[in-house]
């Protein structure tokens, strides 16, 4: 690759400019935000300072992700493509890629899937499909628990939110939206067909947090491990604080009223649950994963006040990750393949997120 930038699609949003923030001292002067809004791009680079520049990025307009990409040998996208524009361009290029919107559940085990690999194959890039919280993150802390294990039969990853964590595509509202997807849970070697809000399990997440009930969600780190990790069993749940609230999902979503949520009063009111808490108190989140393989059981715990944070920081050790060359072959890869664990986790710390492995 002939540049040297690293450019953050998206870098003036909520994440966007967390990674940029982070990525800024390490990197200096190699640093882009980029936007559809040049302006705003070029005050936030002036204001996060350290040499970066703000750049102008449409990912609907082929002819501006062509004009962004110069120079350019990371992109960090924290943009929804619908097309995955942006994407695709940077795996022409040869260019390394990582994504905190990586839509997996749609990639599933198919074939788009597929079709990216054997694309970024052929041009030289790197592509690490899912950066940030979840996916990101808890993929590493699954292939830090499995190896001390000896391998995965069944994973679970469990997250709580706060109703007032604020985060871009992992805030409130891209979960109420997720709420009547269809989706599958791997059980025993095969897909079964579920439903957000179910299934219910009371999680011990770490202190101060502590135990809470956790019900199944479609988070798109699932969709990946019976492949990379040969897991027989994988449940991804969601807890959200206040509890209450998971609990009115839940009936909602049980009693076949979810498309209630996706009304714009419920909605509005909602998000005055979480305005309202913003005032209150700061926001927090904790993560889970739990590991069994031949009867043993291990887990890793992550917890923070502002989930946001915990995002761009897994994004940006990820970013590390790739610029320090350890992925060796060109493809498509979730983190749990390519990442090691402890150079990943001694990255996070830097950033201010610690994971805790549970003792042996």
């Amino acid at each position: 690759m002939s540049g040297q930038a690293i450019l953050v699609a998206g870098g003036y949003g909520v994440v966007g400019r967390r990674i940029a923030a982070d990525l800024a001292p390490d990197y200096p002067g190699r640093v882009i935000v980029a936007g559809r809004n040049p302006e705003r791009a070029t005050a936030t680079a002036a204001a996060i300072g350290h040499g970066v520049r703000g750049r102008a990025l449409d990912v609907t307009v082929p002819s501006s992700i062509a004009a962004a990409l110069d120079d350019v040998a990371v992109v960090v996208s924290c943009i929804d493509q619908p097309r995955r524009g942006l994407l695709h361009a940077a795996i022409e290029r040869g260019l390394w890629y990582t994504d905190i919107t990586p839509h997996l559940t749609e990639l599933g085990r198919g074939v788009a899937y597929e079709h990216i690999d054997a694309a970024a194959s052929a041009s030289g890039s790197r592509v690490l499909l899912g950066a940030g919280l979840v996916p990101g993150i808890s993929d590493v802390m699954v292939r830090a628990v499995a190896d001390t294990l000896g391998g995965a039969d069944t994973i679970e990853t469990s997250l709580l939110l706060t109703a007032g964590d604020v985060s871009g595509p992992a805030s409130l509202d891209y979960f109420l939206q997720e709420l009547t997807m269809p989706f599958a849970v791997y059980v025993d070697g095969a897909d079964r067909p579920a439903r957000a809000f179910s299934g219910p399990r009371v999680v011990e997440f770490a202190s101060p947090v502590g135990p809470r009930r956790a019900y199944l969600f479609p988070f798109s780190d699932q969709v990946r491990y019976p492949r990379t990790m040969r897991a027989r069993t994988v449940l991804s749940r969601l807890a959200l604080d206040p509890p209450w609230l998971a609990r009115l999902l839940a009936v909602l979503i049980g009693t076949g009223a979810a498309r209630l949520v996706a009304r714009q009063r419920v909605r509005h009111a909602l998000a005055r649950v979480r305005r309202d808490r913003v005032a209150r108190q700061d926001a927090s989140f904790a993560l889970r994963v739990d590991v069994t393989r031949g009867g043993r059981s291990s887990y890793a715990t992550l917890a923070g006040r502002v989930q946001a944070d915990a995002t761009a920081a897994g994004a940006a050790a990820l970013v590390g990750s790739l610029l320090d060359g350890e992925i060796d072959e060109p493809g498509a890869w979730m983190p749990e393949q390519v990442i090691d664990p402890p150079s990943f986790f001694s990255r996070l710390a830097r950033y201010g997120s610690s994971v805790e492995l549970a003792r042996a």
